[in-house]
């Protein structure tokens, strides 16, 4: 594929892209709801919940380094101890929702990033998360698949390229530092 061609197919996902306004609020919110964001992901998904996780914690907070009211945010994908016990113990599937059994909460915020929407331990958080209280909001692309039934709170591309999905996803999170910074 031309670089030109690419470059028309993620603006056209750009284009395409929907999100549930309310994500925005929700997360504005939760600092002075005392919730804690939690953000996972798979492949390059994983390294997007990283970046969210990142700006969040950071970028996210205006006057930073004054400001002690700042976003909770855990990335989930980042655990690799962790990660690679409970996946060599039980199953790779469980990976996600263990970690929510030791450190959530009712009311707490869990963001999910999958292009397809189908992954496995991605679909176990998610129904964990809702059967515990939590926000579920997903964060698809493709057909949006399981995850995007089943949150509470949608962001969607619709576009077949997973790497155009990526991009999209990655896109949407530095949107959302940079709207979070601004209260």
């Amino acid at each position: 594929m031309e670089w030109n061609e690419y470059k028309k197919k993620v603006v056209n996902a750009l284009d395409a892209f929907s999100f549930d306004e309310n994500i925005l609020h929700l997360l504005r919110d939760s600092i002075k709801n005392n919730q804690k964001i939690f953000v996972a992901g798979n492949g390059g998904s994983a390294a997007i919940a990283l970046h969210y996780v990142c700006d969040f914690s950071k970028g996210a907070t205006k006057d930073w380094k004054n400001n002690p009211h700042r976003y909770k945010a855990i990335c989930l994908s980042n655990n690799l101890g962790y990660m690679t016990a409970i996946s060599n113990d039980e199953h790779y599937d469980e990976v996600f929702k263990q970690q929510l059994i030791n450190l959530a909460v009712p009311k707490d915020i869990l963001m999910l990033i999958s292009s397809s929407g189908n992954s496995p331990n991605i679909i176990k958080a998610a129904e964990w998360a809702k059967d515990n209280g939590l926000i579920v909001v997903g964060i698809t692309g493709l057909q949006g698949g399981k995850l995007k039934e089943i949150c509470h709170h949608s962001a969607h591309v619709t576009t077949d390229y997973y790497e155009v999905c990526e991009d999209v996803h990655h896109i949407f999170g530095q949107f959302l530092s940079t709207y979070l910074r601004e209260y």
